[in-house]
C-alpha cells in the first residue's frame, strides 16, 4: 500500500478528518483534528497500522477510561 493509497483508506474510514503519518520505521493512522493527531493505529507497515486501528474499535473499553 503506497502513502496515497493509506491516506485514501484513511478518508474513507474516518472521513475529512483521515490523516496517516510515516517516519523510517512505523506507520500511524488516524485523525487531524485541528492539527492534533490522534493515532487510531500505529505498526510496521499501512496494513498492520489499519489492522491495529481495526483491534482498538473492537475493543471494550474498562470504566473509567
Amino acid at each position: 500500500m503506497t502513502h496515497d493509497e493509506a491516506l485514501q483508506e484513511a478518508k474513507r474510514r474516518w472521513g475529512d478528518e483521515g490523516y496517516v503519518r510515516s517516519d523510517s520505521c512505523q506507520y500511524k493512522v488516524g485523525r487531524d483534528a485541528g492539527g492534533l493527531f490522534l493515532v487510531e493505529g500505529a505498526g510496521r507497515s499501512w496494513q498492520e497500522a489499519f489492522q491495529m486501528a481495526d483491534q482498538k474499535k473492537k475493543s471494550p473499553r474498562a470504566k473509567g477510561d
